[in-house]
C-alpha cells in the first residue's frame, strides 16, 4: 500500500489532533504506512491504538504580530505573520521540511493546516492534499477573500498581500535553486477535502468543493446526565481566556434554566465559586451527543467542533468569539438563522437579556432543526471514509473502501 505523511503545522486547537489520529488509525486499518509531524505530538493517552507510529515534530516556527500592527486581511497576510514574512525564515523551514520529506520519502503528503509542509512537497514532486475547515484550507482563488467581511477592505489590499507573500516565497525558492514559480494558492484545489458543510465554510459554499463533513473525534470518557426533566437546558463550551468570561458565567447562572458549562483546565477552587444549585461546571470534556439530545441552547467560544455537534443536534447556538477564525464561523450560523454573536462588551444585563430571548423564542431553534435534518443520515465515520478516499486518490490506488456519502456542492 501506500506510505503517508500527515502534517499539522499551524493553528493552536486540539481538534486537528484529533482528526489526525482518528484518520492515522483507518489508514492503518486500510493497510497503509503513516508518518505524523505534528506540532503538538499526542500524549500517550491520546495515542490509543497507535503506539507504534512514527512521531515526529514540526520544524521550528516564529510566529509574531504585524510590525504594522494591522491585523491580517486574508490568508496571504496572515501567513506573513506565521513565518513568511522574511525569505531567509522560510527559507530555512524549508530545508527542515525537504529534509524531513527526504528521510520519511512519503507517496504522498497530507496537510493539516500546514502551508509550509505542502510547498515543501511541490518542490519535491510528492503527491499531496489539504483536510481541514474552510479557514484552514482557503479556496484557490486570487486574490483570497477576505478574512474580515465586517470590515471595507480594499481589493487593492488584498491583492497586495498576496503580492507581498508572492515575493518572499520566490525568495525563499531561489535560495533553493528551484527555477520554477510556485503560488500558494495554487497548492490547494479540488482535491483538498473540507471536513465541515458547505453552510458552514468560513469562507462561503464553493461549487464542487469536496465537503465531507466533521470528522469527530472525543476522548472523552466521562458521561453525565441533565438533573432535571422539566425546563431550558443550556450547555455551554468555554474557555477562560475569551472577553467576558466572568460576565458570561455570571449571566448563565441568572438565566432560570439549568447550566452545564463545561471549562476544560479551570482551576478546581474557581469552579466551586462559579457553581450553584442551578449551574454545574466541569473541568474535562464530557461526552456531548447524550447532553445535546436534551439542550435546550449551546454557547461556545466559536469551536468549530462543539457548534457543529450542537447543530446536527438540532441545537441553536450562541458564541462568543475570541479570533477571526472563530468570528468568521460564528457568522455562518447567524446566516443560517441558528444562532446569534455575542459582540462588544460583555455584560450580565445584555448576556442574560440574549440567552434569554432565545430561550424563549423558537426562531433559531427551527433553523438547527432544518440543518440538522439535513444531514440526518451524515456520519463521522463516513466522513473518515471518504477522506482515506480522497488520499488513495492522490497516490493513485483505487480507493479501498466505497464511498458511503458524498457531500460535494453540485451548484
Amino acid at each position: 500500500m501506500a506510505r503517508i505523511l500527515i502534517a499539522w503545522e499551524l493553528g493552536e486547537a486540539l481538534g486537528h489532533l484529533a482528526r489526525t489520529l482518528r484518520l492515522t488509525a483507518h489508514l492503518r486499518e486500510c493497510g497503509h504506512e503513516v508518518v505524523l509531524v505534528l506540532k503538538r505530538l499526542p500524549e500517550p493517552p491520546d495515542r490509543g491504538g497507535l503506539p507504534d507510529v512514527s512521531c515526529l515534530p514540526v520544524p521550528p516556527l516564529r510566529q509574531s504580530r504585524p510590525s504594522d500592527g494591522i491585523a491580517p486581511v486574508n490568508y496571504a497576510d496572515l501567513l506573513r505573520c506565521c513565518g513568511y514574512a522574511d525569505a531567509a525564515e522560510l527559507a530555512t523551514r524549508l530545508t527542515h521540511w525537504r529534509g524531513l520529506l527526504d528521510r520519511t520519502r512519503p507517496d504522498v503528503l497530507l496537510a493539516d493546516h500546514a502551508p509550509t509542509a505542502l510547498l515543501a512537497a511541490h518542490v519535491e514532486g510528492i503527491a499531496h492534499l489539504a483536510v481541514g475547515n474552510g479557514f484552514a484550507v482557503p479556496p484557490p482563488v486570487h486574490p483570497w477573500p477576505s478574512i474580515r467581511p465586517w470590515e471595507d477592505v480594499d481589493a487593492k489590499r488584498l491583492c497586495a498581500a498576496e503580492q507581498a507573500l508572492d515575493r518572499v516565497v520566490d525568495a525563499a525558492l531561489v535560495r533553493h535553486g528551484f527555477a520554477g514559480r510556485v503560488r500558494m494558492r495554487e497548492l490547494f484545489g479540488a482535491q483538498d477535502v473540507l471536513d465541515t458543510f458547505p453552510e458552514l465554510d468560513h469562507y462561503g459554499a464553493r461549487p464542487g468543493a469536496c465537503y465531507a463533513g466533521p470528522i469527530v473525534h472525543s476522548t472523552a470518557s466521562q458521561s453525565v446526565a441533565w438533573q432535571r426533566s422539566e425546563g431550558s437546558r443550556v450547555l455551554a463550551y468555554l474557555r477562560t481566556p475569551m472577553p467576558g468570561f466572568a460576565a458570561l458565567m455570571r449571566s448563565l447562572a441568572a438565566s432560570g434554566a439549568e447550566v452545564l458549562c463545561i471549562v476544560p483546565g479551570l482551576p478546581a477552587e474557581k469552579a466551586r465559586r462559579l457553581a450553584s444549585r442551578r449551574m454545574r461546571v466541569a473541568r474535562a470534556p464530557l461526552a456531548l451527543p447524550p447532553l445535546l439530545r436534551e439542550t435546550s441552547l449551546a454557547v461556545g467560544y466559536g469551536s468549530s467542533g462543539f457548534a457543529t455537534q450542537a447543530l446536527l443536534a438540532g441545537v441553536p447556538v450562541l458564541s462568543r468569539p475570541r479570533h477571526v477564525e472563530q468570528a468568521l464561523f460564528a457568522r455562518r450560523i447567524v446566516a443560517l438563522g441558528a444562532g446569534r454573536v455575542l459582540e462588544g462588551r460583555v455584560t450580565r444585563e445584555h448576556v442574560l437579556g440574549v440567552v434569554q430571548a432565545m430561550l424563549g423564542r423558537p426562531d433559531e431553534r427551527v433553523a438547527a432543526n432544518g440543518f440538522a435534518a439535513r444531514y440526518r443520515d451524515f456520519s463521522p465515520d463516513r466522513a473518515v471514509d471518504q477522506t482515506v478516499a480522497a488520499i488513495e486518490r492522490c497516490t493513485g490506488l483505487v480507493p479501498s473502501r466505497s464511498l458511503h456519502m458524498n457531500l460535494v456542492l453540485e451548484n
